[in-house]
């Protein structure tokens, strides 16, 4: 009975400071590919559902289960990186996605309701960035982190792609592996922006 009487104030500090986890697996929903022998299609929903994104990955993007040791960030970190540049909480996640390579990204999706991508690009200062139309990259180093955070404007708000690189990952010094799944997942398998609107990455 004691240990219960402890346990109780436990309970309720849990209750109230939450405890945040980006390892998602409800947001993304695997669907027929109209891309067969290239990509696996996802339909992304946002918005409570309102909203919908085709989203394409290759094949070894696990998407439905949680391997730890494939994981490149801790929730908190992923906490503190979402604050970094935005003053808003996501209103929702979208995405999380990682595959069994060390060289390859972990990728989250989120939404955000009532800004545009006029609003994200004055957060940002002079981070490296493009725009085309109504998407905006940027890249950067967020404490060990190389980030690449793409926006793109929706119905009544934005979606935030974000693919962390492998920072333990020691021989791929100038990130060149990572740049490239970047490129081929984000310019090739999606098509983020216009062809030839952004230079090779790598």
């Amino acid at each position: 009975m004691k240990k219960l009487i402890k346990m109780v104030p436990l309970a309720f500090l849990f209750l109230f400071t939450g405890c945040a986890n980006y390892y998602y697996l409800d947001g993304q929903q695997k669907v027929e590919t109209d891309k067969p022998y290239q990509y696996n299609k996802f339909v992304l929903s946002f918005d409570k559902g309102r909203q919908q994104l085709d989203f394409y990955t290759y094949a070894d993007y696990v998407f439905n289960k949680i391997e730890p040791e494939y994981i490149f960030f801790k929730n908190p970190e992923m906490k503190r990186l979402l604050r970094y540049r935005m003053t808003q909480k996501p209103t929702e996640q979208m995405l999380f996605m990682y595959t069994f390579q060390p060289t390859f990204s972990n990728i989250l999706g989120f939404y955000y309701k009532g800004l545009t991508t006029a609003d994200i690009k004055t957060k940002y200062g002079n981070s490296f960035s493009k725009q085309v139309d109504n998407q905006l990259l940027f890249q950067y180093t967020f404490e060990k982190f190389k980030v690449f955070d793409f926006y793109k404007d929706v119905d009544g708000g934005v979606v935030r792609f974000i693919a962390l690189n492998n920072a333990e990952y020691s021989q791929d010094p100038e990130y060149k592996s990572f740049n490239r799944e970047i490129d081929k997942i984000f310019f090739e398998a999606n098509v983020f922006f216009k062809e030839g609107a952004i230079e090779q990455l790598y």
